[in-house]
């Protein structure tokens, strides 16, 4: 597994974007703030925002990018989970 970050900024509001969420909760994943979620997975950065591009609308913004061991954070939720062991990077 790889440790993967996505964050988005949404821009239609009042849309429905529980599609959106629903794909980005089947994962093992961590919400530490409104729009970015941490997750673990096998799939590349690039699969992933392919697969968020058909949830979302044309002028949303989506950020994917693979975490490294070098990382850093402040009053930042999923920090714990980051550090668990079995983490991979």
């Amino acid at each position: 597994m790889a440790t993967v970050l996505v964050t988005y900024d949404l821009c239609a509001p009042g849309r429905n974007y529980a599609p959106l969420h629903n794909y980005l909760k089947q994962y093992t994943h961590c919400k530490g703030l409104e729009s970015v979620w941490v997750l673990d997975t096998l799939k590349s950065p690039g699969t992933i925002r392919d697969e968020l591009k058909a949830l979302i609308d044309k002028n949303d913004k989506v950020f994917v990018v693979r975490i490294t061991r070098e990382w850093a954070s402040y009053n930042y939720s999923c920090g714990d989970w980051l550090n668990k062991p079995e983490r991979s990077f």
